[in-house]
C-alpha cells in the first residue's frame, strides 16, 4: 500500500521536498508548484480526489487551505521553521556580507525560536525586529514590515520565509534572504505523514456491522408480528436492506425476528452518506418503523459486540439518530440534519472536463469513479470493478472505459482471464 502524497509550494520548495521524500518507497508523489500562495486552494480543490496526504511548503499556504475546508489536520501537515533555518539563513548572510551584522527583520519565526538562536549562539548583540503570526498574512503585508524596518535604519538585511516577498524586496534593492526548512523538519514531517497515511488505511479496513432492527410497537400482537401481513412487510424490507447492502459491497444476514446485519468494511461505509434514507423507505415502503446502529472492530466478535450495543442506544426514548459505536466503544450519534458526504459533491479537473467534452458520459458518473479510484487506491481496474462500483451492469461499465479510453482517461494495460468461458477482461489505467 503506497500513500499519495501531494506536495505544494513555490517551485524550488517543492523541487527541495519531492527530493528528499524520493527516499521514501512508501509514497507516490505529485508536485503542485505556484507562482503565489494565493493559487493553493484552486490546487487542493482540483486535486483532493486522489492525494491521500498533503505537505505544504509553510504554513501560508497550509492555513489557506484549512480555512477554505479543503484539508484537516489530519490529512495534511507543514514543515514548521525552526531556529536552525533561521541560523543557516544568517550564515549565509554573514558569509556574503562580509561584515558584522548588527540588526535585522524576520517574518513568520516565533519569538521563541528567535530567542533560543541568539542565546545558543551568543547572539545577544544582534537586534531582531521580529513579525511572528498564526495562519496566513498577506505578501504584501510583510513586505510592508521589512521595509519599513529598513527604510527606518533599524533593520540592516531582511529575513523572510515567502518566496514572493524575497523577490518584492530584492526587486527593491534591500538586502534580503530567503530562510527555507531543513531537511530534518522534512524528513520529520515525512515519516509523520507515512504513519498518518498507514492508519487512514487500516481505519478503512477494519470490520463494520451495521445492525437494522424493526422497531415493535407496544400495541402490535403476536398475532400480528406473525402474520401474513407482516412477512410481506419483512419482505420489503428485505428487498431494501439487499439494495443498501450492494452499495456497501457487504454481506446481508438475517439474525433473527426482525433483526439483519449487514457485514462490509468501515471505509464503506464512511465513503457513503449516512443512511436516513433507508429508515424512510422502511415506513413508506415496507410500513415498518426500524433502527439502525454500526458497530466497528477489530475482530468479528468485537464488532458484533458493538454493534449490539449502538442497537441497545438507538431503543432509549426519543433517539432519532443513527448509532455508531467504534473499537474504543466511543459512541456517535448521527442526526438527519447533519450534512452528508456524497461523490456528487466532488468537483472534477478543468483538464478531465475538457477531454470528456461532449461524450456521453456524466459527470456525476465520472466523479463517483474518480473518488473510488481513491477510495480503493487503485489505478487499474476492469470492467467488472467498475460495475461493482457504480452498481451497474459489467456491459455499460466496458462502455464506460470505452468512453475514457477514447477521451485518453483510460488506457489498456493487460488482461485477466476472467474465471468462465469467453474472452479475458481488458485491465485499464485510468488517469482521473
Amino acid at each position: 500500500m503506497q500513500i499519495r502524497l501531494g506536495v505544494i509550494g513555490p517551485k524550488d520548495s517543492v523541487d527541495k521536498i519531492i527530493n528528499i521524500a524520493k527516499a521514501y518507497p512508501d509514497f507516490i508523489l505529485y508536485s503542485f508548484a505556484y507562482e503565489h500562495t494565493e493559487e493553493t486552494p484552486a490546487i487542493v480543490a482540483e486535486h483532493n480526489d486522489y492525494i491521500d496526504q498533503w505537505l505544504f511548503s509553510g504554513q501560508s499556504p497550509y492555513a489557506l487551505a484549512l480555512a477554505e475546508g479543503l484539508i484537516s489536520e489530519e490529512t495534511a501537515l507543514f514543515p514548521p521553521h525552526h531556529g536552525s533555518s533561521l541560523l543557516g539563513a544568517l550564515l549565509e548572510a554573514s558569509y556574503n556580507s562580509g561584515a558584522k551584522m548588527a540588526a535585522v527583520s524576520v517574518d513568520t519565526l516565533d519569538d521563541s525560536e528567535i530567542a533560543f538562536v541568539r542565546e545558543t549562539y551568543s547572539l545577544q548583540a544582534l537586534t531582531v525586529h521580529g513579525l511572528p503570526y498564526s495562519g496566513y498574512m498577506p505578501p504584501d503585508e510583510l513586505s510592508a514590515f521589512h521595509r519599513e524596518k529598513y527604510r527606518s535604519g533599524e533593520a540592516e538585511i531582511a529575513f523572510t520565509t515567502i518566496r514572493s516577498v524575497y523577490q518584492t524586496l530584492a526587486a527593491e534593492g534591500i538586502p534580503v534572504y530567503r530562510i527555507t526548512v531543513t531537511k530534518p523538519t522534512i524528513e520529520v514531517s515525512l515519516r509523520l505523514l507515512k504513519e498518518r497515511g498507514q492508519a487512514n488505511w487500516y481505519r478503512k479496513s477494519q470490520l463494520a456491522i451495521v445492525g437494522v432492527e424493526i422497531f415493535e410497537a407496544e400495541q402490535e400482537s403476536e398475532a400480528q408480528q406473525y402474520s401474513y401481513k407482516r412477512k410481506h412487510q419483512e419482505l420489503e424490507l428485505k428487498r431494501l436492506l439487499l439494495d443498501y447492502t450492494e452499495e456497501l459491497k457487504g454481506s446481508f444476514v438475517q439474525m433473527g425476528d426482525g433483526l439483519f446485519y449487514i457485514y462490509t468494511t468501515r471505509g464503506e461505509i464512511e465513503s457513503h452518506p449516512s443512511p436516513f434514507y433507508l429508515l424512510e423507505s422502511a415506513q413508506l415502503q415496507a410500513k415498518l418503523a426500524v433502527r439502525l446502529g454500526a458497530g466497528y472492530g477489530v475482530t468479528a466478535l468485537e464488532a458484533e459486540e458493538h454493534v449490539r450495543l449502538a442497537l441497545k442506544h438507538a431503543r432509549k426514548p426519543g433517539t432519532s439518530a443513527i448509532i455508531s459505536v467504534d473499537e474504543t466503544k466511543q459512541i456517535t450519534e448521527v442526526f438527519a440534519d447533519d450534512e452528508p458526504v456524497s461523490y456528487d459533491s466532488r468537483r472534477l479537473s478543468e483538464d478531465v472536463k475538457a477531454k470528456l467534452g461532449e461524450r456521453n458520459l456524466s459527470p456525476g458518473v465520472v466523479s463517483k469513479l474518480a473518488s473510488s479510484v481513491k477510495h480503493y487506491q487503485k489505478q487499474t481496474v476492469t470492467s467488472q470493478e467498475i460495475a461493482q462500483w457504480l452498481a451497474s451492469s459489467e456491459r455499460n461499465a466496458r462502455r464506460i472505459l470505452l468512453e475514457l479510453e477514447d477521451a485518453g482517461l483510460a488506457e489498456i494495460v493487460g488482461e485477466e482471464q476472467s474465471g468462465s468461458r469467453g474472452r479475458p477482461r481488458k485491465i485499464y489505467r485510468l488517469d482521473l
